[in-house]
C-alpha cells in the first residue's frame, strides 16, 4: 500500500466524523445544577454542576460558574451520566411491523467492504424509543451469511440526515466462528476458521507487499526475501474491495469483531489475534467466563447480552454471571440491548457485575473500543455533550429519563410507544371515537 493511500484511509477511519451532531454556536447554553454527576472517567460528584455550551461540555464540577443567560435545570435528586452507547445495534436498519431489514446482502461481491450504515433511516421509529431510555449513540453493524459480513459504523441517535448522524463511518470489520461461522463455511466450524485464517493471511501479504513495488510488474521477492503472492499471476480468495477492508484490520486501524460463544472458539479467536497481531473484539461470548483470564491477558473486549443464560449447542455453559466474572477478571465488557440496555445493565449488576463497571460498559468502555474516547463516553470539559439526566439509578426499572441531550441539543421525550400509550390510555374514549 502506498504511503499516501495509507494516510488517506487512516484519516478517514480515525477522525471524528464531520457530520457529528454538534449544536450550532447559537444554541442555548444549559447548566444542570445540584445533581449527582457520574463522570465515568473520574469520581462521582455528589452535588455538582455541568454546563453545556455550543454542543460540548464547557465545564463540570462543584465550583462551576453558570454563564449569564444560561438556562438552569435543577438536578436535585437527579443523576447525570454520559449518554449510553450500544455496541451491537440494528437501529435504523429495521422497522416496527416489518420483516424487511437492511443489515444483510446476498451480493457475493460484497463482504468485508459492505457497510450497512448507508441504509440507516434517520426517521426510524425505534430511534426515539432508544433515546428515551438513555441511548444516545450506537454501533450499527452487518448481518448475513458471508464469511466477512461487512463493517460497523458509530452513529448518534439524532439528525435529520445520515451525514448528521454519523460519528465514525467505519469502526470494525465483522466475521464469525463457531455455529454462526460454520453455517457460512459448508457446515463445519473448522472450515470457518480456515476461511478466516486464509483471508487474513492474504490481507497481510497484500499489506506488506501492496503498492510500494509498483515498478516490479513481474513480482518476485520483497525486501525481506519473501515471495509476493500478489505478484503477476498470483490471486486471492477475496476481491480487491474486501482485501482493502481487511488491510485496515491488519494495520490495526480497526478491530475484527468475531461472533463466537463456545470457549474453544474463543481460544481460536485468541490464536488468530496472536498470529496476525491484530485487534479483536468478541460478540456473544456466552462461555467467556470459562476463559476469562485468557481474554483479560490478551486484552480482548467482549460485547454480550446479560440475559443470555439458556444452554445451546454453541453455549452449553451460558450463565447470567458471565458479565460479572469477565469484569472481575479484568475483561473490558460492553453491554448491548438497544431499547432494553438499562435492563441489561441492571441484570448484569444483579448477577455480580460492579455498578460502576456496568456504567462504563455502556459509556466510556465502548468509546475506547471504537476509538472515539477523546470525544465521547464520559462527562469531561471539551467532549461532545451527550448527556442524560435520570430520576434515579439508571439501572433500576422504576427510573425514568428526565432529559436527554445529544450534541448539546435537547431531545424530545416523544416516541411511538408514548403516542400509542396516550392513544389507548382511555379505551372507552377510543371506542367512542371509533364509533
Amino acid at each position: 500500500m502506498t504511503r499516501l493511500k495509507r494516510m488517506t484511509r487512516m484519516i478517514a477511519c480515525t477522525s471524528f466524523i464531520v457530520g457529528a451532531t454538534i449544536a450550532p454556536t447559537s444554541a442555548q447554553t444549559v447548566a444542570i445544577t445540584n445533581a449527582e454527576i457520574h463522570t465515568v472517567s473520574g469520581n462521582v460528584i455528589p452535588s455538582g454542576t455541568i454546563v453545556i455550551r455550543d454542543g460540548r461540555i464547557a465545564a463540570v464540577g462543584t465550583n462551576v460558574s453558570i454563564p449569564d443567560g444560561a438556562r438552569t435545570i435543577d438536578g436535585t435528586g437527579r443523576i447525570v451520566t454520559p449518554g449510553f452507547i450500544d455496541s451491537a445495534s440494528s437501529l435504523g436498519l429495521r422497522e416496527a411491523g416489518s420483516a424487511s431489514q437492511d443489515m444483510t446482502t446476498t451480493e457475493k461481491d460484497l463482504g468485508a467492504s459492505f457497510n450497512p450504515v448507508w441504509a440507516v433511516n434517520p426517521a426510524n421509529t425505534f430511534i426515539p424509543v432508544a433515546r428515551v431510555r438513555g441511548v444516545t449513540a450506537a454501533v450499527v453493524g452487518p448481518g448475513g451469511n458471508q464469511p466477512f459480513t461487512g463493517q460497523g459504523a458509530l452513529v448518534a441517535l439524532h439528525g435529520e440526515t445520515l451525514d448528521e448522524m454519523i460519528r465514525r463511518e467505519s469502526v470494525a470489520v465483522y466475521t464469525a466462528l463457531g455455529e454462526a461461522g460454520s453455517s457460512r463455511a459448508g457446515g463445519s466450524r473448522a472450515a470457518a476458521y480456515r476461511r478466516v485464517h486464509d483471508a487474513l493471511w492474504d490481507a497481510r501479504a497484500k499489506t506488506l507487499n501492496g503498492d510500494d513495488d509498483e515498478d516490479d510488474e513481474e513480482g518476485g521477492d520483497d525486501e525481506e526475501g519473501e515471495k509476493d503472492p500478489f505478484a503477476k499471476g498470483g490471486r486471492s480468495s477475496l476481491n480487491d474491495q474486501d482485501l482493502e477492508a481487511l488491510e485496515a484490520v491488519i494495520s490495526r486501524e480497526v478491530p475484527l469483531v468475531f461472533v463466537a460463544n463456545r470457549a474453544s472458539d474463543l481460544r481460536l479467536v485468541l490464536k488468530l489475534q496472536a498470529e496476525f497481531e491484530i485487534d479483536v473484539v468478541i460478540r456473544g461470548g456466552e462461555e467467556g467466563w470459562r476463559v476469562a483470564d485468557e481474554l483479560a491477558a490478551a486484552k480482548v473486549p467482549v460485547i454480550l447480552s446479560a440475559t443470555a443464560n439458556l444452554p445451546t449447542f454453541d453455549g452449553l455453559s451460558a450463565t447470567l454471571k458471565n458479565a460479572g466474572i469477565l469484569q472481575a477478571a479484568g475483561v473490558e465488557v460492553l453491554l448491548t440491548g438497544d431499547r432494553a440496555i438499562t435492563h441489561q445493565a441492571g441484570l448484569a449488576v444483579a448477577n455480580g457485575m460492579d455498578h460502576a463497571a456496568a456504567l462504563r460498559a455502556v459509556t466510556l468502555g465502548p468509546a475506547e473500543v471504537w476509538g472515539v474516547e477523546s470525544e465521547m463516553g464520559s462527562l469531561e470539559a471539551g467532549k461532545v455533550a451527550d448527556v442524560v439526566v435520570w430520576s434515579g439509578d439508571p439501572f433500576e426499572l422504576s427510573t425514568s429519563v428526565i432529559y436527554v441531550f445529544i450534541g448539546g441539543q435537547e431531545m424530545p421525550d416523544d416516541s411511538r410507544q408514548e403516542r400509542l400509550l396516550e392513544r389507548y390510555r382511555d379505551l372507552e374514549r377510543y371506542r367512542t371515537i371509533r364509533r
